[in-house]
């Protein structure tokens, strides 16, 4: 009887893949919580140049997401007047920085492990990454379609 494999590499090395990007994914919604700068409650409408009072910050200052800003404060468009000058639901996620905080997480914890199991002397096959990679983009921007979607619901 013939066994089938679920990738050429190997179910555990696939499930790590996929563990992978999982974990990847979950960090970049965390560094969602990386907001700067923080004390953003109003619009900022001092000219170019003058400093804003403390507790407000000019259109499109306020980012959240790290290591590349991943939500930033959009101008105008669909956002009330209220919400100028912060975070809202109505600013939606950008799509190439969010896929790429998640590839540079997926690339961190891909370099953890392998330093753990070079560390305990059973190092994974370097083919590994050319399997996660691809897959966590993959997965990445699909996760990215579904939060786009979900915000312009909840904003609209």
């Amino acid at each position: 009887m013939k066994v089938y494999q679920f990738s050429p590499l190997g179910r555990v090395d696939c499930a790590f893949g996929i563990v992978n990007a999982l974990l990847a994914i979950g960090l970049t919604f965390a560094s969602l919580l990386y907001v700067r700068p923080q004390d953003c409650g109003l619009a900022c409408d001092a000219p170019q140049g003058t400093p804003c009072p403390s507790g407000a910050c000019r259109i499109g200052e306020q980012r959240a997401g790290w290591p590349l800003p991943v939500v930033v404060d959009a101008p105008g468009g669909g956002s009330p007047t209220s919400g100028w000058g912060r975070l809202g639901p109505e600013d939606p996620p950008i799509p190439g920085p969010f896929v790429a905080d998640i590839l540079f997480y997926s690339i961190l914890l891909w370099l953890a492990s392998y330093g753990i199991q070079i560390f305990r002397g059973k190092p994974l096959s370097l083919r590994l990454i050319a399997v996660a990679l691809p897959l966590t983009a993959l997965l990445a921007t699909f996760v990215w379609l579904i939060y786009a979607v979900l915000e312009a619901y909840i904003a609209g």
